[in-house]
C-alpha cells in the first residue's frame, strides 16, 4: 500500500505539472523531491489521501460524488471545511437557486457535526503531533525564534499577525493582483484546485503549527501558476520563480532540522544559530508566499461570493 501510493502520487503530480519545457520539468523535480514532500512520504501522513481526494473533486463532474469527498475528508480531519467553497464553481449552469439550496444543506449538515461535538471522537483513533521548532510551516515560526533572541513572544506574533495581514491586504488591492484575476474563468479545474488546496494552506499555516509535509498542498496551485506564465503574465512568472528559490532554500533548510540543531549546556537546551537562521529564512519565506496566495484567494473567495450575490438580487 504504501509503496503504490507513493508511485500514484509521482504519477499524480507529473500528470498535474504537465511539464512542457525544461524549466516545468525543474519543478516537478522541485515539487517531488524537496524535503517538505520526502517528509510528507516518509511519515505516510493521511494528508496524501486528501490531496488525491481533492485532485478527484477538482477533475470530477459527478457532484453528488464529490460532496460525500468532501464530507469524508471533513470528517476524517477538520481542516478541509475552509475548501467547500468549491461548489460555488462547481457547475457553471447550475441554477441560483440550486446553488442556494446546495450550500444552505452543506452548511446544516456540518454544522450538525460541528455542534455534536462529532471530532473529540476522532481523536481518540491516535495522538495529535506538533513541530515544535522542527519542520515548521506556520506564521508562528518568526516569534518562535525571536523569542530565543530575547524577544517577548507575544509582542512578537502581535507584530508578525499585524504585518502579515498588512501585506496581504496590500496585495489584494494591488494592480497586479487585479489584472491577474479580473475576467478569469473561475469554472476551469486549474483555478478549482487552486482554490481547493489553497484555501486549506491559508487556514492551516494561519491557525495550526504545521509540519511542513503540509506543504504538499502547494503542488495544487503550481498548474495555475504554470498556465498563466505560458500566457506571458510576468507577475506569475515572478511568483514562479519565487517558488523555485523557495524549495532549493527547502535542500538548505531541512538538514538543518536533523544536522546538530540542538545543544545543551548545564541541562538547558540551546539551538544552533545554523538552525535558528534556517528557520527564520524559511519562516520569512513562508510569510511572504503565504501573504501573496492569501491575496489571491481572498480576491477569488470574495468575486465568487459577490457573482453569487448578484445572482439572488435578480
Amino acid at each position: 500500500m504504501p509503496y503504490i501510493t507513493i508511485i500514484l502520487f509521482v504519477f499524480t503530480t507529473i500528470f498535474l505539472l504537465n511539464p512542457k519545457n525544461k524549466l516545468e520539468y525543474f519543478i516537478v523535480t522541485l515539487a517531488i523531491l524537496n524535503p517538505s514532500t520526502l517528509l510528507q512520504i516518509e511519515r505516510f501522513n493521511n494528508d496524501i489521501f486528501i490531496f488525491f481526494i481533492l485532485i478527484i473533486i477538482a477533475f470530477n463532474r459527478i457532484y453528488i460524488f464529490n460532496w460525500l469527498l468532501f464530507y469524508y475528508c471533513f470528517l476524517f480531519k477538520l481542516y478541509p471545511i475552509v475548501s467547500g467553497s468549491f461548489v460555488f464553481i462547481e457547475n457553471k449552469n447550475r441554477s441560483t437557486v440550486s446553488l442556494l439550496i446546495l450550500v444552505a444543506f452543506l452548511g446544516v449538515v456540518s454544522l450538525y457535526f460541528l455542534l455534536n461535538d462529532y471530532f473529540p471522537f476522532l481523536n481518540t483513533f491516535g495522538t495529535i503531533s506538533k513541530p515544535g521548532y522542527w519542520h515548521l510551516f506556520t506564521l508562528n515560526t518568526i516569534p518562535k525564534v525571536l523569542k530565543y533572541f530575547g524577544l517577548n513572544y507575544i509582542f512578537c506574533l502581535i507584530l508578525v499577525y499585524s504585518a502579515f495581514f498588512y501585506m496581504t491586504y496590500k496585495a489584494y488591492i494591488s494592480q497586479q493582483i487585479n489584472s491577474l484575476i479580473n475576467n478569469q474563468d473561475f469554472f476551469t479545474f486549474r483555478w478549482r484546485l487552486f482554490l481547493l488546496g489553497g484555501n486549506i494552506l491559508l487556514f492551516c499555516f494561519v491557525f495550526f503549527s504545521n509540519f511542513t509535509n503540509r506543504e504538499v498542498f502547494l503542488i495544487l496551485l503550481i498548474p495555475q501558476f504554470l498556465f498563466l506564465n505560458i500566457k506571458k503574465n510576468k507577475f506569475s512568472s515572478l511568483i514562479i520563480y519565487f517558488l523555485i528559490f523557495r524549495y532549493l532554500f527547502l535542500f538548505i533548510y531541512g538538514p538543518a532540522n536533523v544536522i546538530d540543531s540542538t545543544y545543551y549546556i548545564d541541562d538547558k537546551r540551546y539551538f544552533s544559530y545554523v538552525f535558528l537562521t534556517a528557520t527564520f529564512v524559511k519562516g520569512f519565506l513562508d510569510f511572504l508566499l503565504m501573504a501573496l496566495i492569501g491575496s489571491f484567494l481572498i480576491k477569488i473567495n470574495f468575486l465568487i461570493l459577490k457573482r453569487f450575490i448578484l445572482k439572488l438580487r435578480f
